[in-house]
């Protein structure tokens, strides 16, 4: 798709053992790695990213497809720091019947998570950034953005993409994701445990407009805030003073720093891959 909201691929082919995407270049790098360095935003800074993205996910929504895969690596931002979304590897029709089963299969191991438990805030976000790292480029991934409906066997809709979002809202202002744990399994538990785990960590302050919002996001999903549309989002309180039709024109709440059209340095570094060569016969 055309749009301000979405990465633009370009091209696409393939050899015998490699599909090529050819996708526009985001200088500005991506969310997972600006929180990494920031360790935490200002609410002020949260309204700006929060409410772009929810114009980029109403815009997918609105073409018909669930993102399913909603986190800060997949926040990409533009030269000038605004907010595009990307990887639709998991991306899937509405009008489809949605259930996953892979997850589920993390809840027959055991693991221990006592000690994340006790850790008091900061050392929980240390810990979550030195893991994140590995987590990015892990083939499994990581289960903390993901809504718990998207677990069961009973289907879920395009609501599941704003409890992301409300995961990724409360990861800005405290630093780290609601559910995270030592180990997938224990994170997958925390979150279909979400009525006992989702808790504000008290040394950490925020506005009760941001604790309500983050609330609304990540419940039931027949009471989560934009299951009347769009709009009820738009208008909530913690979004006071948006302009959502020129947000675009505004200036980003975090400048982004280009010194080169190839600049990279926005991006964490990756891991060196080497790409399958088919042979001659």
């Amino acid at each position: 798709a055309d749009s301000l909201w979405v990465v633009k691929m370009f091209y696409s082919f393939q050899d015998k053992l490699n599909l090529y995407l050819l996708m526009e270049f985001l200088p500005g790098g991506d969310m997972m790695t600006l929180l990494m360095k920031k360790d935490t935003l200002t609410e002020e800074e949260t309204q700006f990213y929060v409410a772009e993205t929810v114009l980029a996910i109403d815009f997918i929504h609105q073409l018909g497809f669930i993102h399913r895969d909603i986190k800060p690596d997949n926040l990409l931002l533009d030269s000038k720091g605004h907010v595009k979304l990307s990887d639709f590897g998991l991306c899937t029709g509405l009008k489809k019947a949605h259930r996953t089963e892979f997850y589920r299969n993390l809840n027959h191991s055991q693991s221990n998570d006592l000690t994340f438990q006790h850790m008091n805030s900061k050392r929980k976000a240390e810990t979550w950034k030195r893991n994140r790292r590995q987590l990015a480029f892990s083939t499994v991934g990581t289960p903390d953005y993901i809504a718990p409906e998207v677990f069961m066997q009973t289907g879920y809709n395009k609501l599941c993409d704003w409890w992301s979002l409300g995961v990724i809202m409360f990861e800005m202002l405290i630093g780290y994701p609601p559910f995270c744990s030592e180990t997938p399994q224990e994170t997958y538990k925390k979150v279909m445990s979400w009525k006992e785990t989702l808790v504000f960590p008290p040394e950490v302050p925020i506005s009760e407009r941001a604790k309500a919002l983050i609330l609304r996001f990540c419940c039931e999903a027949d009471h989560r805030i934009g299951a009347a549309g769009v709009d009820e989002i738009k208008r909530n309180g913690f979004f006071e003073g948006v302009d959502y039709d020129h947000i675009r024109e505004r200036p980003a709440a975090i400048p982004i720093e280009i010194k080169s059209i190839d600049d990279t340095s926005n991006f964490d570094e990756f891991p060196e891959s080497d790409i399958l060569q088919p042979s001659s016969e």
